[in-house]
């Protein structure tokens, strides 16, 4: 029999100081997913500065290089190098090249998409970039530094014409057989022509093929892939710094012919806004993935330029690169596996971070508010895939909109009928910290915010240049009376009317309802469209183990906010619920749909809208507040034969109708400090009590 003893104020304060240290102790998980245009950090925390660059692998590690362009410089500042053994969790390594490294690559000198090669014969690495110099666009060479190893400090070694032809945007390709390869656009952008080098990678040897507008080849950014007994040229149309939807050649032969494949995206979506600047190689113990790495430019800071990565999927002679929000890749195995959407359909309110004022509507224009909760307060933002998001305001259905469809910073947001336009479409980048910005489509980087950082009410919202400010970033929560952050639920299955529950072993089955402390949970927005859901039984969260695979159990975890603890909650009808994990994109389900007590809980691809059994309701449970006052006193144990309601300090209900001495073992209660409340509440009042 399990007794509840009471005891003093000053234990329990003791209890939960010893508690917050445990709570801040617990350390900050690595990234678990590849997130495409995102902000991406080193391990130190800082955002990685490597555009137009590339990812090789080299023994034990992938390489990742590009330009530093951190201080929003166009002018060469140098090259960053980063490694990682996952392709998610890089690390500084070295500024590999710097603009002190040579005269020709300072005092402003321009200099883009630097590519390495490495030589297995010679032990080298060459670095192979377009060379401007100070005479931006008119000098059109390549050049070339080395260094005895990937991480060292390159030997910048000369500039010159490839064959005495000019030469602007620039790869490389490192064939099966070793041979290495230039390929440069050519002709003023007109053409583009793929060079052989020779056995050091550092002389062009002949022309291996020159592919011409006539025949759609003009060029900006390319890639060449070898897979299936083909090669693949992925090339972006040129249309400056404006994306367009890139498009793929194929051929059995470097020198050709090549054919037309078409576009490599969805069209209209301009490569998921972004322009192909290298391919990377993933030979994995499973299979060879190659994955699209692309420019997402922003022009007005170019340190806010980001990298999308994505896989590449071939089909015979069909490629293609899909958008997702986030995926995973084994870089032992080269199997990958595509992780939720952000942002389900659903409604949020949208708060300033700045001025803690929420985005409405007066009528017309978008602007901070006070907020009330009034419709025209309130937001439904909907993820139309391709990166982009369509918000619409609750009052009047209409959307956000750039007027004029302006590309301007100060261009103000309004509400329009939505027309499916460009600027009626925007990227959600999470920020940190439960923050995002608002990227205009088609605007190259540029964002939602209130001028000059107002505190006003009233104050309308415009386009800005994104500069990591306060008053461009935003507060995303999540509005449903049905789910409220910060209030404990049991969650039910439509179909068995059982709760989740959690089993001795520590994963989730689905019992009866009886409001014990392992079927009651708290939600928590995390203001990413995700909730997390943790156990009043022992603090631990809904968790899928990191799993993508269908038929996986739910369990539980200890709470670092790990996308496997990520849940988006899609309205199904009603009150109903589908439950999708962040990290495998599949739904809480009720297997088989049994109605027994004790089976598991697992998760599984969305079936239908109609399927019951993927179906959740969330009911709330009585709560107690721990801050009650402290006023049953007197004797040690209490014998009182009264009915008693017990909580936990969370104020999630353990047991009720008891006694306070006759608690049967297996009640759900074990070791700890609970609160009692009579049900009687005019006579007995809250206490705090130790089971023992």
């Amino acid at each position: 029999m399990v007794r509840l003893r009471h005891i003093n104020f000053k234990s329990l304060i003791h209890f939960i100081l010893f508690s917050v240290m445990c709570l801040f102790s617990v350390s900050f998980s690595q990234n678990e997913m590849i997130v495409p245009g995102g902000d991406w950090r080193d391990t130190d925390g800082k955002i990685i500065a490597a555009t137009e660059g590339g990812v090789i692998k080299i023994g034990d590690y992938f390489y990742l290089w590009g330009m530093d362009r951190s201080a929003d410089n166009y002018a060469f500042v140098g090259v960053n190098l980063y490694k990682s053994k996952d392709l998610k969790n890089w690390t500084f390594v070295n500024q590999i090249l710097k603009k002190t490294t040579h005269a020709d690559l300072n005092n402003n000198a321009v200099i883009e998409r630097a590519k390495i090669l490495y030589n297995s014969k010679t032990g080298k690495c060459v670095m192979w970039m377009h060379f401007e110099g100070q005479n931006a666009y008119k000098i059109a060479e390549v050049a070339y530094a080395t260094c005895d190893s990937i991480s060292g400090n390159y030997t910048f070694v000369k500039h010159f014409r490839p064959m005495d032809v000019d030469s602007r945007d620039i790869n490389v390709y490192q064939d099966d057989d070793g041979k290495g390869y230039l390929i440069c656009t050519t002709e003023g952008n007109q053409s583009v022509t793929l060079f052989e080098l020779d056995e050091t990678y550092t002389s062009v040897v002949k022309q291996i093929y020159r592919g011409y507008a006539s025949s759609d080849m003009e060029c900006e950014g390319h890639a060449i892939i070898r897979t299936g007994g083909y090669y693949f040229w992925l090339m972006s149309w040129c249309t400056g710094w404006d994306f367009n939807d890139n498009h793929y050649f194929y051929s059995s032969s470097l020198a050709g012919p090549w054919k037309s494949g078409g576009n490599i995206a969805v069209s209209n979506t301009h490569t998921y806004e972004s322009q192909v600047g290298f391919a990377v190689t993933v030979k994995g113990s499973d299979k060879t993935t190659f994955l699209y790495t692309g420019d997402r430019w922003t022009v007005n800071n170019y340190g806010a330029s980001r990298i999308v990565l994505l896989p590449i999927e071939v089909s015979g002679t069909a490629l293609k690169v899909n958008w997702y929000d986030q995926w995973d890749i084994d870089a032992k195995t080269g199997l990958w596996s595509a992780g939720s959407g952000n942002f389900s359909d659903g409604i949020y309110s949208i708060t300033a971070k700045h001025s803690g004022l929420a985005l409405g509507t007066d009528g017309s224009a978008v602007q901070q508010q006070t907020f009330t909760g009034a419709a025209n307060q309130l937001w439904r933002i909907q993820n139309l895939g391709a990166s982009h998001f369509k918000i619409t305001s609750v009052e009047s259905g209409k959307v956000f909109d750039v007027n004029g469809a302006s590309k301007d910073a100060g261009a103000k947001i309004l509400q329009y009928a939505w027309s499916d336009a460009y600027n009626q479409k925007w990227q959600i980048i999470d920020c940190g910290d439960g923050f995002h910005r608002f990227v205009s489509v088609n605007t190259l980087g540029k964002s939602i915010e209130i001028a000059n950082s107002v505190k006003t009410a009233g104050t309308d919202a415009v386009l800005g240049t994104y500069a990591y400010k306060d008053n461009q970033m935003w507060k995303i929560a999540y509005v449903n009376s049905n789910v409220v952050s910060g209030k404990s639920y049991m969650i039910v299955n439509k179909t068995s009317g059982k709760a989740l529950d959690i089993s001795a072993a520590g994963s989730i089955i689905q019992s009866a309802q009886t409001r014990t402390s392992g079927q009651v949970w708290k939600a928590l927005d995390l203001y990413n469209g995700c909730f997390t859901f943790s156990a009043s039984a022992n603090s631990a969260v809904l968790d899928n183990a990191g799993s993508s695979q269908n038929g996986s159990q739910i369990s539980t975890g200890t709470s670092d906010k790990r996308f496997s603890q990520q849940w988006q909650l899609v309205n199904v009808k009603d009150k109903y619920f589908k439950l999708v994990n962040r990290y495998s994109g599949k739904v809480i389900d009720n297997k088989d749909g049994s109605t027994a007590d004790g089976s598991a809980i697992i998760q599984y691809t969305d079936n239908a809208s109609s399927n019951e059994n993927q179906q959740w309701e969330f009911v709330l449970t009585d709560i107690v507040g721990i801050n009650q006052s402290h006023s049953v006193k007197g004797k040690t144990r209490q014998t009182v034969s009264n009915d008693y309601e017990i909580y936990d300090l969370r104020g999630c209900a353990v047991s009720k109708n008891c006694e306070l001495n006759k608690i049967k073992k297996g009640s759900g209660i074990s070791a700890g400090l609970f609160i009692v409340r009579s049900k009687n509440r005019s006579s007995v009042k809250t206490g705090y009590y130790m089971a023992d």
